[in-house]
Order: structure tokens, then sequence, then C-alpha cells
């Protein structure tokens, strides 16, 4: 007759039971990732047997996005602490599906001589996972949203300072730029030149082929202007039929004139305005910076006064910009 088996003493624990038992996934591996045991849990989760995961790699049941966050992030952190607190990662299950896991892990050594062990723990998250996925989404959307955002910013910003017809620097931006012109030619005692540009017979052109084809002007105009000065240079749409060139210090007189030649060059040739062709010529007024008190509101006033003058020599035969030394 067999003899009963002896009873467990009070308050002993069969933690094989509870190692294979236990509702999370339990892993022992080399530092490699080579598993060394493994228990039911996860057997169940992978598909596998006990027999086929010791010897394998943990790194194999992960996919492979997850399998290289795990190698540049997990093995460095155990390697250099030993610890492992928390990683989201997904385990490769039956039939390829997938589980995602919350994975923690200790390393250790059993005795002295004895090669150290990562002992990991695997909680299945679905619904961590779930909301991974969720808060990224709404970081794209947060993050479109800004992009968005910033856009709208950027084009509200623009067309507060661009012209909408011409596209052309509008006159708060002018004036903002010749404001900083002038401070700093007076910082480095250099002059700021000025052209104040009006479309001749720009009312004749609105009156007698209409608005839509006076704007057609006007954005050749600008195009054309736009064109012939020089890049540290702006040009902009001042009001109406009148535009104005910066031409950047330290200019000098002649600076200012080959603008302004080259100006009333890129006139010559005639606009298209619905299929014909138009001659437009510009009368131009220039000014240059004469002094540190001198302000932007002097300046403009000087080359607008000096574009009417021009005008008026131009009707009485008098020598004009084009064939005069601009003084």
């Amino acid at each position: 007759m067999n003899a009963a088996p002896e009873p467990q003493p009070a308050g002993r624990t069969d933690f094989a039971a509870l190692f294979h038992a236990a509702p999370a996934g339990y892993l022992l591996t080399l530092s490699d990732g080579t598993i060394v045991e493994a228990n039911r849990t996860l057997c169940d989760w992978t598909g596998k047997s006990r027999a086929e995961l010791v010897g394998s790699s943990l790194l194999r049941l992960m996919p492979a996005g997850d399998r290289i966050m795990y190698l540049t992030h997990a093995m460095p952190e155990l390697d250099a602490t030993g610890v492992l607190t928390e990683l989201s990662v997904q385990i490769i299950g039956a039939n390829g599906t997938r589980l995602p896991v919350l994975l923690a892990a200790a390393r250790s050594r059993t005795a002295a001589n004895a090669p150290e062990l990562d002992r990991i723990v695997l909680f299945s998250a679905p619904e961590r996972r779930l909301y991974e996925r969720e808060l990224a989404a709404a970081m794209r959307k947060l993050e479109a949203a800004e992009a968005d955002r910033a856009r709208l910013l950027a084009e509200a910003r623009y067309a507060a300072m661009h012209d909408s017809l011409t596209g052309l620097p509008n006159r708060a931006l002018f004036d903002d730029r010749l404001g900083m012109a002038l401070a700093a030619a007076v910082h480095d005692g250099g002059e700021v030149g000025l052209l104040f540009c009006d479309v001749n017979g720009f009312k004749t052109v609105n009156d007698s082929m209409g608005h839509a084809a006076g704007d057609q002007v006007l954005c050749q105009v600008a195009a054309r202007l736009a064109g012939a000065i020089r890049g540290v240079d702006t040009a902009a749409r001042y009001s109406g039929d009148e535009f104005v060139v910066l031409v950047a210090g330290p200019a000098t007189v002649d600076d200012v004139e080959r603008v302004a030649l080259r100006v009333l060059d890129s006139l010559a040739p005639p606009v298209m305005v619905d299929g014909a062709e138009l001659q437009v010529g510009l009368a131009i007024g220039v000014a240059i910076s004469n002094g540190d008190t001198e302000t932007a509101e002097e300046l403009l006033r000087r080359a607008d006064a000096d574009m009417y003058a021009s005008k008026t020599r131009s009707r009485h035969g008098q020598p004009t910009l084009l064939s005069r030394r601009v003084s």
C-alpha cells in the first residue's frame, strides 16, 4: 500500500506552479536575449512549446520595429543599470497575431561563476496599446493643427505686409524697411536712395480699357520693377499707380542712377493687356538721404516732389532721368 504524500508545511508555496500558472508571461534570458526558461502563459501567448522557446531569442518573438527598440533601448538600459521598469512592445502570437504587452526586467547573477540572467515579466496590455495609438493619433492631429495654425499665421502676416494685387511689399512693410535702412545708414555713415515711381497715363488706361486692364498693367509693372532691382533693394506698391524702390545703403548717386535706369529699361518693351500690346512709361523721382536728422517721411516727400518735377520737365521737353545725371 502506497504511503500518503506528506502534507506541505504551513506557509510553503509551490513557486513552480505559480511561475507557470501566472496570468503574466515570465522569462529568464541571457543578457543577449537567449531564452533560458519560459512559463506556460508565454507558451500559450506565442503558440510555441517550452522546448521551442528555450534556446531561441526573445527578439524573435517581437515584430521588427519593437525588436529594434528593444536592442537600442532595453538592452543598453539593462547593461547600464540592471533594471528596466517598463517598455511597451508587442509579442508575435499564434498565427502571427500581435499581443501588446508591458515588459519589465531585472538582471542578476544566481552564483559567482554563473552567467547573468534577465528576469523578465510581460503583462498583457491591449488597452495600453490602444491608448498609445490614440495618443499618437491625437498628437499627430495636434501637430497638424499647429502646422495649419502656423501656416495661416504666416499667410496672415504675409497678407498684412504685401499688396494683394501685385504681391509686392505694401506701404507698411516698405515704411518699416525704409526706417531700418535709414537707421543703419546713420550708424554706418552711409546713404540710402529712394525712387518714387508713377505710371504715366494710368487714368487713361482705366477710363478707356477698364479697371481689369488697369490691374493687368499694375501687375506687369510690379513684375518688371521686381526684376530690375538688386537683391538687396526693395520695390513696393505704395498706393494706386505709385511704386517706390528702396536702394539699400550704402548707396551712391551712381548706384541710385543705375537702378533707376534699369527700372526704366525694364518698361521699354510693351506690356500685354487683353492680348494687345500697350506701351507703359514711368515718371521717376529720386532722393538720397542727406544726413542724420532726415526722416523717412522727409525722404519720401523729396522723392515724390522730384517725381512731379520730372513730369513737368518731360512736358516742357527738358532733360529727364534718361538723359541727365541724377543729382
